[in-house]
């Protein structure tokens, strides 16, 4: 029996489905809605420096000045700045760490005039740079979405630079108008008959620009959107840039969007999907901007102090850590003059672990000298320091910095104050990476902390379930609160938290796991723990970069982009300024701490501490892996776990000269080694002290 003939049927599938290729809209050119139109405008205005990033901006007065408008501040680009970079960003919809491509900075751009058009010389190149980023980055994205393309307007003294805001993927401009700076308005309502984009080069100085700008606002139609702001100024300082948006609300507001989630800031690759949106056209599925929206109002010196504010954060970062661990070798030596010099060990421990609290009101305020904010954050911590090594007994104290820093820190996310991202341990917004959440610095500290907490509470006590369960849990619920969209959207801590706990939880589980089972949850908890949080942001709509970038990624490419693009960032990290030498120096203080660990660490007030001590450290290997600043976290968790080991080599000694952490009895100074003022452990008793646990 001969087969059923198919070729017939074939033939008219086939034609059927040519049919309907044919009918199908062009990809990424979908209609515009009836009636709607979209203008870009740079306005010319000198670049404000980091010195002066808190001081009084005219274009940023002059726009917040004009009640149609919703009145911002436009992160320009991330990481690197150039004009160039800015205007490929506004394109493409999608920006990334300068170090993913090659080379870091664009190429330079200009316009060439071709027919009633033109071409972005030197967009090539720029093309086949982005190609070779570990991302899907299409520059000319938002032109070639639009039917009909986009124009340009500008005069004859322009230099062009700002057509490229205009190109397609070709590097094409469809129109270009150039000519007297006085025809700048009528010529751009004259090429909105064509087009639905048109990107304007408003003539100087700002007086006049100003004033065109007025013009064209008195010209707006209804349904037409307006997004203002500062031309791209020359140079390589990092720009957080004056915006204001008419035609998105009623006017006179703030401006913010879901890449941001802070009222007055948006970002350059917000602009593409605000355009889109507004035109009724459907977004590529690669951009990561999102729509700008109105947002509570803020008021133009307020948006001046936050940009102030957030020139600060690097740079005082290092410095004031100088200042912290400066002050500490002082109460060490002043201390040991005295004959407490446990005392000063245990006071600068408890110290750096109230660092995380105390730079929280400094960030608020942002004193205008490096001096003061340093002040401001140690003075404190080491007044609560002393006080807590007062009160609560050893090896109990770090559960009050511990417990203060995660109702607080739970409590400012929560709540959308901002405190943490305005401190010097927040995520950097200027870098433009991260705006909002946990920062990198914090992210194995943060576990660290929970588990000191856990520990001084269970010392002296044996591994019972229950206090593995409470590792387990309370790793959990830090775990989903540091990664949450809604928290601290940072899905990179859910690894390193989750990792911590089940380390930490295996240790404390009394008859242990076999080796197998253990290795194996390390694997799979993280990745439950990313599930579970990818659940999470479903359900309570968290719209978070992990959101839209991850789980609604159009197949995997996206998430093995996302992955390669982290080791890349994190293996340029590791060679950056003083970070081998960092890196190197942790790495061989872990060795020489697992090499001697029965040495060093014979004697822990309870199996608890090793299970922090350890937890810990692969909390911290496990940020490293998992990171785009690896190396960072690796070295802050080692950091963290050295502060925490010399609070406990600073336990005092017994009345009746008992050994301590890392010593043995036969090697314990006599009675009376230290003054007449021996310290005696109030609240725990000989045997917690010295019980051996290995670690």
């Amino acid at each position: 029996m001969r087969p059923p003939r198919r070729a017939p049927g074939l033939a008219l599938l086939a034609a059927l489905a040519a049919g309907l290729l044919l009918a199908w809209p062009a990809a990424g050119a979908s209609a515009v809605t009836p009636g709607r139109s979209a203008l870009l405008v740079f306005v010319p205005a000198p670049a404000v420096p980091p010195a002066h990033a808190g001081q009084a901006d005219l274009l940023l007065r002059a726009l917040a000045a004009r009640p149609v408008l919703d009145v911002g501040l436009m992160s320009a680009t991330q990481g690197n700045y150039s004009p160039e970079q800015e205007l490929l960003d506004i394109t493409q919809g999608i920006r990334v760490s300068p170090t993913a491509y090659r080379p870091p900075l664009p190429g330079p751009l200009s316009l060439v005039p071709a027919g009633a058009g033109g071409r972005i010389a030197g967009w090539a190149a720029d093309v086949r740079r982005a190609r070779r980023a570990p991302a899907t980055i299409r520059p000319g994205l938002l032109a070639s979405s639009i039917p009909g393309r986009a124009a340009y307007v500008g005069s004859d003294a322009a230099s062009g630079l700002d057509a490229a805001a205009a190109a397609d993927r070709h590097g094409r401009v469809a129109l270009v108008s150039r000519g007297p700076p006085a025809t700048v308005v009528a010529r751009t309502r004259a090429a909105l008959a064509s087009s639905h984009f048109v990107v304007v080069d408003l003539p100087g100085p700002r007086t006049r620009a100003l004033a065109e700008l007025d013009a064209l606002l008195a010209a707006r139609a209804p349904r037409e959107l307006l997004i203002a702001t500062q031309a791209p100024p020359a140079g390589h300082v990092l720009q957080f840039l004056p915006i204001g948006v008419a035609g998105s609300g009623r006017g006179a507001r703030g401006v913010t969007s879901d890449t941001t989630q802070w009222d007055g800031v948006v970002a350059g690759i917000d602009v593409l999907p605000t355009v889109l949106r507004h035109l009724g056209v459907s977004g590529p599925s690669n951009v990561t901007g999102a729509r700008i929206h109105g947002a509570a109002r803020v008021s133009a010196s307020d948006l001046e102090h936050l940009r102030g504010r957030y020139s600060h954060i690097a740079p005082r970062r290092i410095r004031t850590l100088e200042a912290l661990l400066a002050a500490w070798a002082a109460l060490l030596v002043g201390f040991g003059l005295a004959g407490r010099l446990r005392a000063g060990m245990r006071i600068g421990a408890l110290a750096l672990l109230w660092l995380p609290v105390t730079v929280l009101l400094p960030g608020a305020i942002d004193p205008a000298r490096t001096a003061v904010e340093a002040a401001l954050v140690a003075g404190p911590a080491f007044v609560l320091g002393a006080l807590t090594d007062r009160f609560v007994p050893w090896p109990r104290a770090p559960i009050v910095p511990a417990l203060v820093t995660l109702v607080v820190y739970f409590v400012d996310l929560a709540a959308g104050s901002n405190l943490i991202t305005l401190s010097l341990l927040g995520p950097n917004p200027r870098a433009g990476a991260r705006f909002y959440g946990i920062g990198n610095e914090l992210e194995p500290a943060l576990p660290i902390l929970l588990f000191v907490g856990l520990a001084a509470l269970m010392t002296g006590r044996e591994r019972t379930r229950r206090q593995a369960l409470a590792f387990a849990l309370s790793g959990l619920v830090l775990a989903l609160a540091v990664g949450s969209g809604l928290l601290g959207a940072d899905v990179g801590g859910v690894v390193t938290c989750s990792v911590g706990a089940a380390v930490a939880t295996v240790l404390m589980l009394p008859g242990g796991v076999p080796r197998r089972i253990a290795a194996a949850l390390f694997v799979v908890v993280p990745v439950l723990a990313v599930g579970a949080l990818a659940l999470l942001d479903l359900v309570t709509g968290a719209n978070s970069h992990f959101a839209r970038n991850v789980l609604e990624a159009h197949g995997s490419l996206n998430v093995w982009q996302t992955i390669e693009r982290r080791y890349q960032f994190a293996w340029h990290a590791l060679r950056r300024g003083r970070m081998p030498e960092a890196f190197a120096l942790c790495a061989l203080a872990v060795a020489v701490a697992v090499v001697y660990r029965d040495r060093l660490y014979a004697r822990l007030p309870g199996p608890a501490w090793r299970a922090t001590l350890v937890g810990g450290l692969w909390a911290g290997i496990a940020g490293a892996l998992s990171n785009d600043s690896g190396p960072l976290l690796f070295v802050v968790a080692v950091f963290v776990l050295g502060v925490v080991s010399i609070y406990l080599y600073g336990a005092p000694r017994t009345a009746a000269g008992v050994a301590t952490l890392g010593t043995s009895a036969a090697s314990a100074p006599s009675p009376g080694a230290e003054q007449a003022g021996a310290e005696v452990p109030a609240g725990v008793s000989a045997g917690e002290v010295v019980k051996p646990h290995s670690p």
